[in-house]
């Protein structure tokens, strides 16, 4: 059975030190921590999973609270831990456990952590293994994705009658931006006009800084030519239409039908909804960045390369990842090259 999360303030005193020190923000007079440039979710999620070890050792072997952090921590005791949270699924046994290491390799880095990553590896080879109920039978092709935001944009083109008639444009668009440029929901919601996409005569180009990427790092690159046309007439019939609805001028490239920019929370909901309606499968905007894995995986080693720069990671173990999921993929579902070489022509199998 799996312990409830321990508030951070009954914490032992050393653990809560060490935690916070690990994320205090930099400024001028002050060091910054060694995961001071975590985004505010990430420590959420470490610190709640942290404090669930903390709980079922308290529960489990309280004179065990009295220890360092990293003392506490031994392999007989995760393994422990481990059995205690059996019922859950594999990558959540993983996500704990993934944060109890990590927080003790920051506090002592020099120190020898052979026998846990032993342990974290054998639960990533159970995630994979187990795979993700999450992601059964929502994974499709990118291309597929593609067709179905185009054909939903080409059903909807023509002069908006009503508000609806905008919204099933836009997200058609919405849908083919991502099957092609699969980025994450936050850049996709602030997207804007002028700044992260702009229009030069024929070419667009999307630019993300630094904040609207998970790993920081900034993202470049020039829309393919048959994203362009879904854009270019999202952009000329249904975004104008949806800004007459609104009183105020707006530079978000996605709008509701109220004319102001959409939150966002409320693209998942709006992407799983209309890829329901097209494809009888709700596909959530992070599900794009595994089609496209996915897809240029399947399609040969050279293209499969390209995993890591079109989704903005900064390793290859996720493109491994995939590549090795695209093997035990049935064979009378592949495509003849990986997003029909963005439909330009380019065979990146050769």
């Amino acid at each position: 059975m799996m312990a409830h999360a321990l508030p951070l303030q009954h914490w032992p005193d050393v653990d809560r030190h060490e935690f916070v020190s690990l994320f205090t923000k930099g400024g001028l007079l002050d060091d910054q921590g060694l995961l001071g440039h975590w985004r505010s979710a990430s420590r959420k999620l470490m610190q709640l999973q942290y404090a669930c070890w903390l709980s079922w050792v308290r529960e489990s072997e309280p004179e065990a609270l009295t220890l360092p952090p990293c003392d506490r921590a031994t392999p007989a005791r995760l393994r422990a831990w481990l059995a205690a949270m059996e019922s859950l699924a594999p990558a959540t046994r993983l996500g704990h456990v993934g944060s109890v290491v990590r927080l003790c390799r920051s506090i002592a880095p020099d120190r020898s952590w052979n026998v846990h990553q032993a342990i974290l590896a054998g639960l990533h080879r159970s995630v994979k293994h187990h795979g993700s109920p999450r992601k059964t039978g929502r994974v499709l092709s990118s291309d597929v994705l593609f067709d179905a935001g185009a054909r939903h944009v080409r059903e909807n083109d023509g002069p908006i009658t009503h508000p609806n008639q905008a919204v099933r444009l836009r997200d058609g668009a919405m849908i083919c931006l991502l099957a092609l440029m699969p980025m994450r929901r936050r850049a996709l919601s602030e997207l804007a006009l002028g700044s992260s996409l702009r229009v030069e005569g024929a070419q667009m180009t999307i630019y993300l800084d630094g904040a609207m990427t998970k790993n920081g790092q900034y993202w470049e690159a020039i829309v393919p030519d048959i994203l362009c046309d879904q854009l270019v007439v999202y952009l000329t019939i249904a975004r104008p239409a949806l800004l007459s609805y609104g009183s105020e001028p707006q530079t978000a490239l996605w709008l509701g039908r109220t004319g102001a920019p959409l939150h966002i929370n409320q693209f998942t909901r709006a992407i799983k909804n209309r890829t329901t309606s097209l494809l009888k499968v709700g596909v959530t905007p992070h599900l794009f960045r595994d089609a496209a894995a996915t897809t240029l995986a399947r399609t040969s080693p050279a293209a499969a390369s390209m995993i890591r720069p079109i989704l903005g990671h900064a390793s290859t173990r996720i493109a491994e990842a995939h590549y090795i999921h695209a093997d035990t993929i049935a064979a009378g579902r592949g495509l003849a090259t990986a997003l029909e070489a963005f439909r330009q022509g380019k065979d990146f199998g050769r």
